[in-house]
């Protein structure tokens, strides 16, 4: 669509969207955002939208062309002509850019669900060892068989469990200090509500069929969540928000 769509679109979220407002709508769609200071970068975020063809950027941008039309109507229906002139003056610009997008559009690639089934200790180890970014995981149970599953993750790691006296571990304190010898990034939250194992990186979530520290004992799956992963994301960060930190 090129530099006129970037340029359209920019001005539209800048002017009809807070940073906060637009930042939790791409969480939805598991669309990453960047800061330029304290404020959104408008520009990059516009430019991937319109360049990127996979499915998360191509639903945002389609529910975004839809919430900017309307509030482009919403604010002249109601204000006058002397306070409405730049949404008057963008309205057309809007249709400009659905028009354009109607007639780029790109063929959405969906991503195929992965589903894995773990028997040993090394099959879960390299199962992370793959993860390119921070890992989130929900389980009912930390110990240190799950940390030996995560010895190899490179990246931060976000530990959520609930508040019941057997989601840690007898002698946990020893076990996680001893983790963080070597992986000093990772931050532990209980939670008065967590009954479901949830696995997030790289983008994906997956659902676990028990927790990670009884591998040794019993297999388990991951089926990877890809209609409901926006509304599982969306309910673990407001958990995680809402939970207290672990300090040793």
């Amino acid at each position: 669509m090129g530099t006129k769509a970037v340029e359209i679109l920019t001005d539209a979220i800048k002017e009809y969207y807070g940073n906060y407002e637009l930042e939790e709508l791409c969480n939805q769609f598991n669309v990453d955002v960047d800061y330029l200071g304290v404020n959104l970068n408008h520009v990059k975020l516009a430019s991937n939208l319109v360049s990127h063809n996979d499915y998360a950027h191509q639903q945002l941008l389609m529910k975004l062309l839809q919430d900017l039309m309307q509030r482009c109507d919403q604010r002249i229906l109601n204000s006058t002509w002397e306070s409405n002139v730049f949404d008057e003056q963008l309205k057309p610009q809007l249709k400009k850019l659905q028009l354009l997008l109607s007639k780029d559009k790109k063929p959405v690639q969906i991503a195929e669900a992965k589903n894995y089934r773990f028997k040993a200790i090394s099959d879960a180890i390299k199962f992370f060892s793959n993860a390119q970014t921070a890992v989130t995981l929900v389980d009912t149970r930390f110990g240190s068989t799950a940390f030996e599953c995560l010895k190899n993750v490179q990246h931060p790691l976000r530990l959520l469990t609930n508040r019941e006296p057997k989601a840690l571990a007898a002698g946990f304190d020893a076990i996680l200090k001893r983790f963080c010898s070597s992986c000093q990034d990772v931050e532990i939250r209980r939670h008065v509500m967590v009954h479901d194992r949830y696995i997030f990186f790289n983008g994906r979530c997956w659902m676990a069929s028990s927790s990670l520290d009884t591998i040794q004992s019993k297999p388990m799956g991951v089926i990877e969540c890809i209609d409901v992963k926006a509304a599982i994301a969306r309910e673990i960060e407001r958990k995680w928000r809402e939970a207290e930190k672990y300090i040793i």
